[in-house]
């Protein structure tokens, strides 16, 4: 059971005439192209100008200007935040969730289980940016079981309250956050005991965390021994898992034809004529996109062992890996495969020829999660994109100031 405790967060002044919450929340910092951190710069005091800087320095000049001008500010007091998500992408419902702070755990303590591979690329970044920033500018997303929903009767409560912030953070994402009343911290603090974490998404930014702290002098009061964390409840109807696809560009051009052949060992492999998602039951099949033709692919075994549930593992294993021989390093690398929950931007992207294939995978199932987890294996990165993402400009866990 790690450790979970209200924070001394900073948060934007919301009544300052210069901060509309609109403006100046973001996406997460590892969903943004390059097009995405100029658009939302676009407004003077977007967390982007922060959290996504030009330079790492600039960064935290630009941090240590807005509080100084007031823009952002301190609570009086350590707290807890908890949000409401309501969402329509698959019947209108609502995610609740915690912001506080959860103490860092190596993961071989089995307090905090992770599920996705890491890149060493993005540790680097988010380290360079904590050390100039001295603080957690995003807050990762853990899950938690609790079938006595705790959390969310302590959110209905907060429903008659007023808001801190309400904002979309996108046409149908509206995000209410509330400041929990001091005596619900006690309940709050022991909500995780004799319970496990699951990383749902912040891998990189938990592993940075953990890095820091293992840097830095060795205190028990030290703010760097917690970090900045967004727990919701498995149990909870709001909380879902959509599947991250595959976007491949290359220098060179394969023969897919020969490939799809070679495949056809391990694989079921029928035409389709659409993307047609839905014609596909299992979530260790995926679908293949080309330019002017689309191939499902169902593997001739059936899953036995927990990876063999899971359609990125199938997907990296027996046909990037084997049928297309690509290695560690190239996989790893980030240059030849890009992500995307958005199967119209795969679609896309490959009719346009701006990338050569597509891979649209189906989402893992929870249980299926958990047992990774449980087990101490992790999946292949961007196996799981929990809906909505989790913005970053709500609240900021900050030291040494």
């Amino acid at each position: 059971m790690p450790e979970f405790k209200p924070l001394p967060f900073y948060q934007y002044s919301w009544s300052h005439p210069a901060i509309s919450s609109e403006g100046v929340i973001s996406p997460p910092y590892d969903v943004l192209s390059q097009a995405d951190i100029k658009a939302l710069a676009d407004h003077k005091y977007n967390v982007v100008h922060i959290d996504s800087p030009p330079t790492y320095n600039k960064g935290a000049e630009t941090l240590s200007q807005w509080i100084s001008e007031g823009l952002i500010k301190q609570d009086d007091k350590p707290g807890f935040y908890i949000m409401a998500t309501e969402y329509a992408q698959s019947g209108n419902k609502m995610r609740w969730g915690i912001f506080g702070g959860m103490k860092v755990h190596p993961f071989e303590d089995k307090k905090v289980f992770p599920h996705e591979q890491t890149y060493p690329k993005a540790k680097n970044d988010r380290l360079n940016l904590m050390k100039t920033t001295q603080g957690q500018l995003s807050p990762i997303f853990g899950i938690y079981d609790d079938p006595s929903l705790t959390m969310e009767e302590i959110g209905t409560v907060c429903l008659s309250l007023e808001p801190a912030a309400s904002f979309f953070q996108e046409p149908g994402i509206f995000n209410r956050v509330w400041s929990v009343p001091d005596r619900y911290n006690a309940v709050l603090t022991g909500m995780l005991q004799d319970r496990r974490v699951f990383i749902a998404d912040g891998h990189h930014r938990y592993e940075t965390a953990l890095n820091y702290k293992n840097s830095m002098p060795q205190s028990i009061d030290a703010p760097w021994n917690y970090v900045f964390t967004y727990l919701s409840n498995i149990s909870s109807p709001g909380l879902e898992i959509f599947p991250y696809h595959r976007i491949l560009s290359w220098q060179s051009n394969f023969d897919w034809e020969q490939l799809i052949d070679k495949a056809k060992d391990h694989f079921l492999i029928t035409p389709a004529d659409s993307a047609g998602q839905k014609d596909i039951n299992r979530p260790d099949a995926f679908t293949l996109c080309l330019k002017k033709s689309f191939f499902h692919f169902t593997p001739h075994k059936q899953p036995h062992d927990t990876f063999e549930h899971i359609g990125a593992y199938i997907l990296d294993k027996l046909f990037l890996r084997q049928a297309m021989q690509l290695s560690e390093h190239e996989l790893a690398s980030g240059n030849y495969l890009s992500y995307t929950h958005d199967q119209n931007q795969v679609i896309s992207d490959v009719q346009s020829t701006k990338a050569q294939a597509g891979f649209l995978l189906q989402p893992v199932p929870m249980k299926i999660l958990q047992k990774v987890c449980e087990v101490g294996q992790v999946m292949p990165r961007k196996s799981t994109y929990f809906y909505p993402k989790l913005p970053t400009g709500i609240l900021f866990h900050l030291w040494g100031r």
